[in-house]
C-alpha cells in the first residue's frame, strides 16, 4: 500500500510538472491542477494560517549561535566573534535558563573558530519566563560585566518568541505585516529605535520533520547609540532580518536564522576625528530533539 501510495505522489508530481510548464505564462500564476492530489490540502494550507496555542509538555532546547565580523569602513575584516550558548525554556515553574555559553574569536574569513572559553557569569542564567518583559532592565542581568553580545543572546531569543508567537493570527500570505516604532532604553544607557518592523508569512516549509509557517522579518534603518566602558560613544544605524520557522504543530520555533548590518561612528578620547566601524552578524537559533 505504502509503494502504491510512493508511486501515485511521483506520478501526481510529474503530471503537477507538466502543467506548470504549460501554464507558465498566467498572469497571476496558475491554480494547482485538479490531477495533483494534495493541491487542495496546500491551497487551505496557503489560505490562512491555522488558530494555534503554544503546547510545551516539557523542556524545550536550543542552540544559539552568532557569528560577529568586524569590518573596517573599507571592508576589511579586522576580527571575527562566535557567541554560543544552549537555551532551555519549560522548566519547572516557567524557568529559563542559559548554559554552555561560550566566546570563540578568529582572525581571518576562513579562519576555523576554536571551541571558545567558557562565559562563567551566564552559564546557569535563569528567570521565569513571565519576566522577559522586563529583560531590557538595568538589573536583569545580575554580575554581567560589560558585554553586549551575550546580552544579545537573551534579546535575540526572546525577539524569535516574540515575531513567531504574537501576531500569527494577524499575519497574511506574503501581505506585510508592520508593527509601530518602538524606543528601547537598553542597560547602561545605550538606546535602540525599531524604526518599522514588518513581519510576512513566506509560506510553508518544513524543519526537523515539522510543517512550519515561514515567517520572515525585517527592520531596516534603526538608529542606534551604544555606550562602551562608560567613556566611549557609538551612534549609528542597524539593519537586521530573518526568517522563522513556527512549528503548525505546537507553535514552538523549530528554527529561526538572524542577519544585521551595523554602522557606527565613534570617537576616541584625546584622538582627532571619527571612526567608523561596521560590525555585521549572523546567526542560527536551532531547536534540539
Amino acid at each position: 500500500m505504502k509503494r502504491m501510495t510512493i508511486v501515485a505522489a511521483i506520478l501526481a508530481a510529474a503530471s503537477t510538472t507538466f502543467w506548470l510548464d504549460n501554464h507558465a505564462d498566467s498572469a497571476d500564476g496558475p491554480p494547482l491542477p485538479p490531477p495533483y492530489e494534495g493541491g487542495e490540502m496546500i491551497q487551505k494550507l496557503l489560505t490562512r494560517l491555522p488558530t494555534l496555542e503554544l503546547k510545551e509538555t516539557g523542556p524545550q532546547k536550543y542552540v544559539f549561535t552568532c557569528d560577529y565580523f568586524q569590518l573596517d569602513e573599507a571592508g576589511a575584516l579586522t576580527g571575527k566573534e562566535r557567541i554560543s550558548a544552549t537555551y532551555t525554556r519549560g522548566l519547572p515553574g516557567g524557568a529559563i535558563r542559559w548554559d554552555d555559553v561560550r566566546i570563540a574569536r578568529a582572525k581571518g574569513f576562513d579562519d576555523e573558530f576554536p571551541e571558545g572559553e567558557p562565559q562563567d557569569y551566564m552559564n546557569g542564567f535563569s528567570y521565569n519566563a513571565a519576566n522577559v518583559k522586563d529583560m531590557l532592565k538595568e538589573n536583569f542581568f545580575p554580575g554581567f560585566p560589560d558585554v553586549i553580545v551575550t546580552k544579545n543572546l537573551v534579546w535575540d531569543t526572546h525577539m524569535f518568541e516574540m515575531f513567531g508567537w504574537n501576531h500569527f493570527d494577524k499575519l497574511g500570505l506574503n501581505e506585510p505585516y508592520r508593527l509601530p516604532r518602538e524606543d528601547l532604553s537598553l542597560p547602561g544607557g545605550s538606546t535602540f529605535q525599531n524604526k518599522q518592523i514588518e513581519l510576512t508569512w513566506l509560506g510553508i516549509s518544513k524543519r526537523n520533520g515539522r510543517l512550519c509557517a515561514l515567517v520572515g522579518y525585517q527592520a531596516m534603518f534603526n538608529k542606534l547609540e551604544v555606550i562602551a566602558q562608560k567613556t566611549l560613544r557609538f551612534k549609528g544605524r542597524s539593519h537586521y532580518w530573518g526568517t522563522i520557522w513556527v512549528s503548525l504543530t505546537d507553535k514552538q520555533i523549530e528554527y529561526a536564522s538572524l542577519n544585521e548590518d551595523v554602522l557606527l561612528g565613534f570617537e576616541l578620547p584625546n584622538v582627532p576625528g571619527k571612526r567608523i566601524v561596521n560590525p555585521v552578524r549572523q546567526g542560527t537559533f536551532q531547536r534540539k530533539r
